[in-house]
């Protein structure tokens, strides 16, 4: 099972989840694999876009050809035009060829993660040999054809830098034949306990540990949270879970800070009267304190008539200063 298999849930080719959202991308996983057009998945940070780059792939005519990644990010810094486009050079009577990521996916299939955040010399470069289907080595005097089915993926804000010439239209446009939208996982939240089973059965298989019982404040907690880091948070979070957590059974004290606990989780179970009346001198006194004692305005934020206020505030010993 690669990493990649792990933020997603599946060691196949199909998204986790019988949410609509989760059917629909592997409907157009399914279609899109059986042509050789370029696509461009777009999406939130840790969503699965490279999940579904790779399902493209597995799934279609090129599965047994390579498929190499360029993290567009890193160009200019981690990856350099030569690690790109390769060179060749004269030495003596020989001549030195370093083999370039775009000639290492020939006939195969080429995933251009981070597309977004390509810098704009890159952006030229790569839109030239894409589109003529041609790279020269740096270097190099003869042109080698390519023969590659391209995959990118982007955040959601690639539309925004294009209306802002910030990315080359022409190049989003030569990517983007056709395009699939995965979505975050707070929209697709049924699919969240389905994932949270499968990374913990994954996790502690992986591990040698004996799978723990998960209590229900457990599953409440992960559905009311937001997941802004989507799935790969929330494999991170099962990890931090399992690790942390007594032998046996998880603990909702080592949920990440954010969810930890609902705001009246310090309220005992007890008389329904007592609970409000606790709740209502807390809310009370913050307004109070918010105003310095002022009661109309206090009202106001409360929402109640000053009438009212000052009926609750001696009936709970409210003090006006």
């Amino acid at each position: 099972m690669t990493s990649n298999d792990f933020i997603n849930g599946r060691s196949t080719n199909k998204l986790t989840g019988n949410s609509p959202e989760a059917k629909r991308i592997n409907r157009a996983i399914k279609k899109f694999a059986r042509v050789d057009s370029n696509v461009l998945i777009i999406g939130d940070t840790g969503t699965g876009k490279e999940f579904t780059a790779r399902s493209l792939h597995a799934m279609g005519s090129r599965k047994h050809r390579p498929f190499v990644t360029i993290n567009c990010s890193a160009l200019g810094y981690n990856l350099e035009k030569e690690d790109i486009f390769g060179r060749e050079s004269e030495q003596s009577v020989t001549i030195q060829r370093t083999i370039g990521l775009l000639e290492k996916a020939n006939h195969g299939v080429l995933f251009l993660d981070h597309i977004d955040e390509t810098p704009p010399d890159y952006q030229f470069e790569l839109l030239q040999v894409l589109r003529e289907k041609k790279l020269r080595r740096i270097g190099g005097t003869d042109n080698i054809e390519l023969d590659i089915r391209i995959i990118s993926s982007a955040n959601s804000t690639i539309e925004k830098k294009v209306q802002q010439d910030a990315f080359r239209k022409d190049l989003y446009y030569l990517l983007k034949t056709l395009s699939i939208k995965v979505p975050s996982l707070k929209e697709r939240k049924q699919d969240i306990p389905e994932l949270f089973i499968y990374f913990l059965k994954s996790y502690c298989v992986e591990h040698e540990m004996e799978i723990p019982a998960v209590p229900a404040e457990i599953f409440e907690s992960i559905l009311e949270y937001d997941w802004n880091g989507n799935i790969r948070e929330l494999r991170n979070c099962v990890e931090n879970l399992v690790m942390m957590s007594p032998d046996g059974e998880l603990s909702t004290g080592f949920l990440p800070f954010e969810i930890k606990r609902h705001p009246l989780d310090f309220l005992e179970v007890k008389n329904l009267k007592g609970v409000i009346s606790e709740v209502e001198t807390y809310l009370i006194r913050k307004a109070l304190g918010k105003f310095a004692g002022n009661q109309v305005k206090a009202a106001k934020l409360l929402g109640i008539p000053e009438a009212t206020l000052r009926f609750k505030m001696k009936k709970y010993a409210i003090p006006k200063d």
